[in-house]
C-alpha cells in the first residue's frame, strides 16, 4: 500500500514538474542533432556516400549528385505506401492501373473507411517534401534538407540579379537574406565562428544588463511599498532568470535572438522600471509620482516606449511592403512607356517564385535547382522543421528565420499585387490560425479585468495597460503570421499572458474585494508564495487547457448538430414519401388507370348476372 501511495506520489510529482515552466524552458537533446542537420554533405563525395548506402544496387558513377535527382530517384524508387517504383504517372501524384489492381484485393480485406484515410495519408505525403517522409533513411533525409538549406542561399543571391526588383523591394530580400545567411551559418560553423568578437562581447554585456533588469524594479517595490508588484512579478522574475540561464546555455544565442526574446520579458517594461526605481531613490520624484498628471505622462510615456520597442522593425515591414507596391506600380507605368523591361518574362519568373510546393510536385519534368521556386524552398524547410520537438531558445531561433523567410515571400507577392494580369491563387503551407487568434481573444479578456483591478495603483496599472496593449498587438501579429506556429503563439501566451491570469486571481481579485489584504505579513507571504508556484507550475498549462476546452465546445456542438440532423433528415424523408403517395394518387394516369379498373369489375358482373 505504502509502495503504492510512495508511486502515486512519485507520478504527481513527475507530471506537475513535466508541465512546470523550468522544464519546458529548457534545452532539449535534439537541438544540437538539427543544428548538426545543416552541415550534412558539405562536399561531393559526402553526398555519393550518404547516396549510395541507400542505393547500393546503382553503380557510384551512376549516382546522382544534384538535389532535384535524387528527390526524384527517391520519388521513384521509394514512394510512400509502395513496395517498388511508380510509373510515370506517379509523379503527377496519380497512381497507376498496376498499383490500383494490386491494392483492390487488400482493400476487400480492411474497411473501407481506412483504406480512404489510408490514401489520403498517402497523397499528402507525395504532396509534401521527401524529406518529411518517415520511412526514408535518416541520413537521406538530413542530406535533403541540407542541400535545400544551400540551394536556399544560392537562390537569394540569384534573385536580387532580376532587373524587376525596386529599391525598398530589393532591401527587404537583403535584410532577410543576411538573416538566412547569418543562421545557417551559425548552426553549421558554431557560435563562434559565425558570429564576430565584437558582437559576441556585446551579447554577453547585454545578458547582464537583462539580469540587471529582472531584479532592480523589484528592489525598487519593496522601498516605495507597493507589495502587490512584487506579490505579482516575483515569480515572474525567478521565471525569467531560469529563461535567460538556458538562453545563455544554448549554443546559438545571438543578440538579435536575445533582443527579441527580451521584448516579451524585460525590455518593453524598462522605461516604467527605471522611472520606478528612481521613484524610490529621488524625494522629489517620490513626491511627484502619485500626482494625476504625472500618472498620465508615465502612461503615455510607457505605451510610447512599449510601442516603439515591440513594433519597429514589424512597422518598418509592413510601411516597405506599401512603398514597394507604389514603387512598384510607377516602375510599370514608366517601363511601359520606355519598354526597358520585358513585363510579361517578369511577371512570369514573379508568378514562378511563387509557386506552392504542392503544385511543384505535380510537374511531371525534372527542372535544375536553381529554377526550384523560392516559396517551394521555403516549404520544404517549414515540413522537415516541423518533425522537430526543439527546445524552446531554438524553437524561437527558427521562428526568426522563418519571418525572413516569410519576408522575401511576401516581397514577391506585393511584386504579383502590381501585375494587370490575373495571377493563380493558392496560399500554400499556412500553419492553423484559429488556435492563434482564440489566444488573441483570451489577452483582450484577460487584459481588460486586469487593467481594471489595479487602477487605484499608479505604477502597476500603467505597466499593465501599456503592457496589456503590446501583448493583445503581438500576438494578433503572429495570428496573423502564415509560417509561425500554434506553438509560438503559446510560447508567447505562457511568457506574457499566462502570469497575468495566476495573478487575476491571486492579486487581482483579493485587492479587487478587499484593498488592504496585503498589508497582513502573512496575507503578503502566503499569497506570495501562492503566486511563486503557480506561476512556476501552472502557467504552462494555461493556453492548452483554454484551447482544449475550446476545442471540446466545438467538437461538442458539433456531435449535437450531428445527431439533431438525422431527425430532421427522417422526418423529411417520410414527409416527402407521404407527398409523393399523395401526388402519385392525385395524378391522372392513376386516376384514369382506376377508373378503367372499376369498368372491368361492373363489365364483369354484368356477364357473371
Amino acid at each position: 500500500m505504502f509502495k503504492a501511495i510512495g508511486n502515486g506520489a512519485l507520478a504527481a510529482v513527475s507530471f506537475v514538474w513535466r508541465w512546470s515552466v523550468p522544464y519546458n524552458s529548457r534545452n532539449r537533446p535534439i537541438d544540437p542533432v538539427y543544428a548538426a542537420v545543416w552541415s550534412t554533405g558539405s562536399d561531393e563525395n559526402s553526398i555519393l556516400d550518404i547516396v549510395q548506402q541507400c542505393f547500393p544496387d546503382i553503380p557510384r558513377h551512376e549516382l546522382p549528385k544534384e538535389e532535384e535527382a535524387i528527390r526524384r530517384l527517391v520519388r521513384e524508387r521509394f514512394p510512400p505506401g509502395g513496395n517498388g517504383p511508380l510509373s510515370s504517372s506517379s509523379s503527377t501524384c496519380h497512381e497507376g492501373k498496376d498499383a490500383r489492381s494490386s491494392r483492390a484485393s487488400s482493400i476487400t480485406q480492411v474497411d473501407q473507411e481506412e483504406a480512404i484515410h489510408a490514401e489520403k495519408q498517402r497523397q499528402k505525403m507525395l504532396d509534401s517534401a521527401e524529406e518529411t517522409w518517415q520511412h526514408l533513411p535518416t541520413a537521406l533525409c538530413s542530406l535533403l534538407a541540407s542541400l535545400n538549406a544551400q540551394n536556399i542561399e544560392k537562390k537569394l543571391t540569384s534573385l536580387l540579379t532580376a532587373p524587376f526588383h525596386t529599391s525598398s523591394g530589393r532591401g527587404a530580400i537583403r535584410r532577410a537574406s543576411s538573416g538566412v545567411h547569418r543562421t545557417l551559418a551559425m548552426w553549421r560553423h558554431g557560435f563562434k565562428a559565425a558570429v564576430p568578437r565584437t558582437e559576441r562581447f556585446f551579447t554577453n554585456l547585454f545578458i547582464i544588463f537583462l539580469v540587471a533588469s529582472a531584479c532592480y524594479p523589484d528592489v525598487a517595490a519593496g522601498f516605495l511599498g507597493e507589495r502587490s508588484y512584487n506579490q505579482r512579478s516575483i515569480g515572474g522574475r525567478i521565471v525569467t532568470l531560469c529563461q535567460l540561464w538556458f538562453l545563455w546555455r544554448y549554443p546559438y544565442h545571438s543578440l538579435w535572438l536575445l533582443f527579441n526574446w527580451s521584448l516579451e520579458r524585460l525590455l518593453g517594461a524598462f522605461v516604467g522600471s527605471t522611472v520606478y526605481a528612481l521613484a524610490a531613490v529621488v524625494p522629489s520624484i517620490h513626491a511627484a509620482y502619485k500626482t494625476s498628471w504625472f500618472r498620465i505622462m508615465m502612461l503615455v510615456l510607457s505605451m510610447s516606449w512599449q510601442i516603439s520597442v515591440q513594433f519597429s522593425p514589424t512597422v518598418r515591414d509592413y510601411l516597405m511592403r506599401l512603398v514597394t507596391r507604389r514603387q512598384m506600380r510607377l516602375l510599370r507605368a514608366r517601363s511601359d512607356d520606355e519598354k526597358v523591361i520585358d513585363w510579361v518574362a517578369a511577371d512570369k519568373a514573379i508568378n514562378a517564385e511563387l509557386t506552392t510546393i504542392k503544385t511543384f510536385t505535380a510537374q511531371a519534368e525534372v527542372v535544375a535547382a536553381e529554377n526550384v521556386p523560392i516559396r517551394v524552398r521555403t516549404e520544404r524547410y517549414i515540413q522537415y522543421t516541423a518533425g522537430y520537438k526543439l527546445g524552446r531558445p531554438a524553437d524561437q531561433l527558427v521562428g526568426l528565420f522563418k519571418d525572413d523567410l516569410e519576408g522575401i515571400i511576401n516581397t514577391y507577392e506585393d511584386y504579383q499585387s502590381t501585375s494587370p494580369a490575373t495571377a493563380p491563387q493558392d496560399d500554400g503551407h499556412v500553419e492553423p490560425r484559429a488556435p492563434k487568434f482564440l489566444l488573441v481573444f483570451f489577452d483582450m479578456a484577460i487584459f481588460a479585468y486586469v487593467c481594471y483591478s489595479f487602477y487605484p495603483q499608479p505604477f502597476t496599472f500603467n505597466t499593465v495597460v501599456a503592457y496589456g496593449t503590446v501583448v493583445c498587438i503581438k500576438q494578433a501579429i503572429i495570428a496573423c503570421k502564415r509560417y509561425q506556429t500554434p506553438k509560438s503563439a503559446r510560447r508567447l501566451f505562457t511568457n506574457m499572458v499566462s502570469i497575468n491570469i495566476i495573478g487575476m486571481f491571486l492579486v487581482s481579485t483579493p485587492v479587487t474585494i478587499n484593498r488592504d489584504v496585503l498589508k497582513s505579513d502573512v496575507n503578503f507571504i502566503a499569497l506570495t508564495l501562492a503566486m511563486v508556484f503557480a506561476t512556476l507550475f501552472l502557467a504552462e498549462t494555461i493556453a492548452p487547457l483554454l484551447l482544449a476546452c475550446v476545442e471540446g465546445l466545438v467538437s461538442g456542438c458539433s456531435w449535437v448538430k450531428s445527431k439533431v440532423r438525422p431527425k430532421k433528415s427522417s422526418a423529411s424523408e417520410e414527409k416527402s414519401k407521404i407527398g409523393s403517395a399523395t401526388a402519385t394518387a392525385s395524378s391522372p394516369e392513376v386516376q384514369s388507370s382506376r377508373g378503367g379498373e372499376k369498368k372491368e369489375a361492373s363489365v364483369r358482373e354484368a356477364q357473371l348476372k
